[in-house]
């Protein structure tokens, strides 16, 4: 018998079948579970006796993240080289998501298989850990985010400035606009290019390269209509190109206390804006919705948006065809999970009949 193992190129490889994003955060999820595992037990994680260790130690890293205050100091912070954490985080209070930590387990998994580990996260284990946790969740009603609908949108915006010199102000509303028209998720957003627009007289054709759901990017083409009024996308997204002068590479980017679009040096020859994180969607996000007076900031994640966009559709009458279209969905199930039942009964069949 001879036992073959993959060379180091070919794990390199695998790495590039997830996207950029996927790549990062799960390299992120692996870096803190590297350091809960030298703080907690003095090892690494891959220096474990047995597959059962890397279970045990997996799921005790679980119920860490879901009951243990000291787990909140992760929520913002970065442990990857060159990248900034998210300091002073006024939403840290509130503990890990389950479905969030659903993610983590998916990095940890991923990054122990690559290690070499027949790693199964539907080991029973592991299994019973996370279900324990999202049924907890549930019982406390804060496992899905709060939705925003177009009455939220309209305070939104509303309340933003519309003053010329308001750099953050004409950023915010074309993120948030773009972030509930296109029914994308905030990844999705963050990674949009100048170079995936298309522009038309009625509308902005965005060609979405890579997804959750589309890991070997087939892509799917949405659009995003003028709508002719405060509320309008389209307006709101012309007006930050203009005014950021972005002719390639990412659309958002954050910007300094100094209200001018933040630089940062990659070598002598090569300065790039800093784009805007998944986090600071979020962050920009629930800040916007807290001086809107919108209830239940606390519930604001960077599903809000989406989740509004197809209860608000829906509400509205559009075929559920139609909305899988523009939100990527696969099924129908997970239209209906992505429904907030507070407004279902507005789209109850029985209604029309």
């Amino acid at each position: 018998m001879v036992k073959i193992i993959q060379n180091e190129r070919v794990l390199k490889l695998r790495e590039k079948s997830k996207s950029s994003n996927t790549q990062k955060k799960y390299e992120g999820d692996w870096l803190k579970f590297i350091e809960y595992c030298k703080k907690q037990y003095n090892c690494h994680p891959v220096d474990v006796d047995d597959l059962n260790s890397a279970y045990a130690l997996t799921s005790n890293y679980l119920d860490w993240l879901h009951q243990d205050s000291d787990a909140l100091k992760y929520k913002g912070k970065t442990n990857k080289k060159n990248t900034t954490n998210l300091n002073n985080n006024p939403y840290s209070k509130s503990p890990y998501k389950a479905s969030t930590i659903q993610r983590i387990l998916a990095s940890i998994s991923y990054k122990y298989r690559l290690s070499g580990y027949q790693f199964d996260r539907r080991n029973p284990e592991i299994f019973e850990t996370i279900s324990a946790i999202v049924r907890n969740d549930k019982n406390k009603n804060n496992g899905q985010a709060r939705e925003i609908l177009k009455e939220d949108l309209v305070k939104i915006i509303n309340n933003i400035s519309n003053e010329k010199d308001n750099l953050q102000g004409i950023r915010d509303k074309a993120l948030i606009l773009l972030g509930f028209y296109s029914f994308c998720r905030r990844s999705e957003i963050i990674l949009m290019n100048f170079e995936d627009l298309s522009f038309s007289k009625s509308s902005i054709e965005i060609n979405i390269r890579y997804s959750k759901t589309d890991q070997t990017g087939l892509g799917r083409v949405i659009s995003i209509p003028k709508t002719g009024d405060l509320c309008c996308p389209v307006t709101a997204l012309n007006k930050w190109l203009e005014i950021s002068n972005i002719k390639s590479g990412r659309l958002f980017y954050k910007i300094n206390k100094s209200k001018k679009i933040e630089k940062t040096t990659l070598n002598k020859k090569d300065f790039s804006k800093v784009s805007l994180t998944d986090s600071h969607f979020v962050l920009i996000l629930k800040k916007r919705a807290k001086n809107a007076g919108i209830t239940n900031c606390e519930m604001i994640s960077g599903h809000s948006l989406r989740i509004g966009a197809i209860t608000q559709a829906r509400i509205n009458g559009v075929p559920v065809h139609e909305i899988m279209a523009q939100s990527g969905h696969k099924t129908t199930q997970m239209i209906d999970r992505y429904t907030k039942l507070s407004n279902i009964k507005e789209t109850s069949a029985a209604k029309k009949i």
